[in-house]
């Protein structure tokens, strides 16, 4: 008699196993996955050079519905020097499905200037409610970001960077900029 308890008891909980488990499986395969690139990132070092610009691209992936009420992206681009100091740096909103793009330098280097400038470009997504308050952007601020090396007198493309880096959202005080 024992015997037969034991023996259904371990059916049974095989049963429940595996019914449950694959259950589980197909449920979490159900939620619709968003495409999505940390909220900020960086491209690794390039150089740039008289007549050249550097283009930063970033296209807000649309999330498949409206974003919160009063709520919308801010990307905030970055292009950093071989030391890490700010050159330039912009915030400007992006709408779903659409791409911003920024500029360094803003009017090209005159091609009289023989140098080579070492740059790199970083991309941060936040989500804001009202103009003072930002929030990590997440999945509801999904960006696809680029970088470019331009003629910006030809509009000729001599580079694309589309493979970015993670940073993390914190930064450690010692780097801040001042």
């Amino acid at each position: 008699m024992k015997l037969t308890s034991i023996l259904a008891l371990a059916a049974t909980s095989l049963v429940a196993v595996l019914v449950i488990c694959p259950a589980t499986h197909l449920r979490a395969q159900l939620l619709p996955a968003l495409a999505s690139t940390p909220p900020y990132v960086t491209f690794g070092m390039v150089g740039i050079t008289a007549g050249q610009q550097a283009r930063l691209n970033a296209l807000l992936l649309p999330t498949g519905g409206p974003l919160v009420a009063g709520g919308s992206c801010q990307v905030t681009f970055t292009i950093l020097n071989d030391q890490g100091a700010t050159l330039a740096t912009a915030t400007m909103p992006a709408t779903q499905n659409q791409s911003v793009q920024f500029d360094y330098p803003a009017l090209p280097l005159p091609t009289s200037a023989n140098t080579r400038t070492e740059i790199r470009g970083t991309v941060q997504v936040a989500f804001t409610v009202t103009p003072s308050s930002t929030v990590a952007a997440g999945r509801i601020c999904a960006v696809v970001p680029t970088m470019e090396i331009v003629n910006p007198t030809t509009g000729q493309t001599a580079l694309v960077l589309e493979n970015p880096h993670p940073l993390p959202e914190v930064i450690p005080l010692a780097v801040m900029p001042q």
